[in-house]
């Protein structure tokens, strides 16, 4: 079995998988990360390679050697990957030519890559819950606290959606998720659950959130008045990242299979990322054994991390955030980059001082034999509004392949950076979640121009006028149809966060 150690060195004892999907985030702030990662290389392709979606997914899960018995750990993955994708492949391979493929990862129930973790995610937290529960380890239900930038609210809101001894809550800000992720969350049904709109941008939303998780009082309260615990659904939280890997995985098994590969080739892989959770799982695969060469890093206009990857500086200080058309990637503070300093580095003590010094003045920057090792394996490169929406005109009247913005973005970079290996382009999520500026996009009207006429929903319908082939995904035709519940706004304060959660608590109980 694979036991967990967190990235700041300050936990008192190892931790399983049960507990980790648990607690989420570590004691003392650090990200819980694994001890050792197993092996699976060309013979275990191979064997992927032969099996649907949900069994490759066990496999992976099994080779971590879990807490969970194979029995549930199978059981889960049918009951996440069978039936809410659309695609019979959950994750497919499209061929684009010129030795450039798309990962499409965007076939769930939402829309977007998000749910490749989010069904199955829930499914092992309440496992582990029932686990805790059964050895009384705990007899606290849990409090999902989720920080979003658009995509991770929905998944997390519909994976969560009445499951038992789970409340979530999650919080997206203003102006900083398109209006279709909006109607998404603000609908959702479900009875555990509640959304609150938070002023600011999102990494101010997701440091409130962080807040809550480092204050010890209102854990305590809690606990006394409500009988939980607090946990993340965010990409923090470890139960999120493993799923990830498993498309990195399954993806190179297809592509030797196709035979687009030679013996002992790789391929180059070309993340869209904002929290870096997506290409981080594209590391931690490559080191398992999948065939990866060159992980490429595709940021937007905020492009802190195309940035740190260039210079070893991770520099805040005097940006601000910008709006883009790709708005979940439209994140300056990047949680997931201390898992990979943390693997980089093996020195928690480092990792401490680089975040310290994160929080007090915006910046840090690493060690010349860290940033040596990161240059070895990640290059990045970024895209501005405009080249974003241009890209997503071009591939369709070249390709007649429609993208949203996040997959533009990679493109590009990957058309820029694209050397002799093949290369995988992620793509995280369908078009019809941005409607408005692939409608920009193919009108030619451009990045910040009023949209073609209607609102977002309505949009929907001018696309696919656009771009024939294209259609409205039934998952939002119910969206629309579906009543708005939630309209709270809250100020972007720890103290404004657990006001609005001890009140939606006490409303909820009585």
């Amino acid at each position: 079995m694979i036991t967990y150690t967190d990235t700041r060195g300050l936990i008192d004892r190892p931790r399983t998988f049960t507990e980790v999907i648990l607690e989420g985030i570590a004691p003392g702030g650090g990200l819980f990360v694994p001890r050792k990662l197993p092996e699976m290389g060309a013979a275990e392709l191979h064997v992927m390679a032969a099996l649907p979606y949900a069994e490759r997914a066990a496999l992976v899960y099994e080779a971590f050697g879990l807490d969970v018995s194979a029995a549930h750990i199978h059981r889960i993955c049918s009951t996440a990957y069978s039936t809410n994708f659309a695609h019979p492949q959950v994750a497919p391979v499209q061929d684009l030519g010129e030795g450039r493929f798309v990962l499409e990862l965007w076939h769930g129930p939402t829309l977007a890559f998000k749910d490749m973790a989010l069904q199955s995610m829930p499914l092992f937290f309440s496992q582990a819950l029932e686990q805790a529960h059964q050895s009384g380890a705990s007899q606290l239900d849990y409090l999902i606290l989720v920080a979003t930038s658009g995509d991770t609210g929905v998944a997390a809101l519909n994976g969560f959606a009445d499951r038992a001894h789970t409340r979530i809550v999650v919080y997206y800000p203003d102006a900083g998720v398109s209006a279709v992720q909006e109607r998404q969350m603000i609908t959702q049904p479900g009875d555990n659950l509640s959304v609150f709109r938070l002023e600011g941008d999102f990494d101010a939303c997701q440091t409130a959130v962080k807040a809550v998780f480092d204050d010890p009082a209102f854990a305590a309260e809690l606990a006394e008045r409500h009988r939980l615990a607090l946990s993340s659904a965010n990409s923090i939280n470890w139960g999120r990242l493993l799923p990830q890997i498993v498309y990195y995985l399954s993806a190179c098994a297809d592509l030797l299979a196709g035979g687009h590969l030679p013996p002992g080739g790789t391929v180059d892989v070309c993340v869209p990322t904002g929290n870096f959770g997506d290409i981080l799982a594209g590391y931690y695969a490559k080191h398992m054994g999948a065939p990866i060469g060159r992980l490429l890093c595709a940021s937007n206009t905020n492009n802190v991390l195309a940035d740190f990857i260039a210079t070893g500086g991770y520099d805040i200080s005097a940006r601000s955030l910008v709006k883009t058309p790709s708005p979940s990637m439209d994140i300056l503070v990047s949680s997931n980059l201390e898992r990979l300093l943390y693997d980089l580095s093996g020195d928690p003590e480092a990792i401490r001082g680089w975040t310290t010094e994160l929080r007090a003045s915006g910046h840090f920057r690493v060690d010349p034999e860290t940033l040596g090792k990161l240059q070895a394996q990640f290059v990045g490169d970024w895209v501005d509004n405009a080249e974003c929406l241009r890209t997503i005109g071009e591939v369709f009247r070249e390709h007649d392949y429609l993208m949203d913005p996040h997959t533009a973005v990679g493109w590009r970079v990957a058309e820029r950076l694209k050397g002799d290996a093949p290369i995988l382009i992620v793509s995280t999520a369908h078009w019809s979640k941005f409607a408005a500026d692939v409608a920009r996009a193919l009108t030619g009207t451009g990045a910040g121009a009023p949209p073609p006429g209607g609102d977002e929903l309505d949009l929907l319908d001018r696309v696919v006028e656009l771009a024939p082939g294209a259609s409205v995904p039934p998952q939002l035709a119910a969206v629309r149809e579906r009543p708005v519940r939630f309209r709270a706004r809250v100020a972007g304060t720890r103290e404004a966060l657990e006001e609005s959660l001890g009140r939606w608590l006490s409303s909820s109980a009585s």
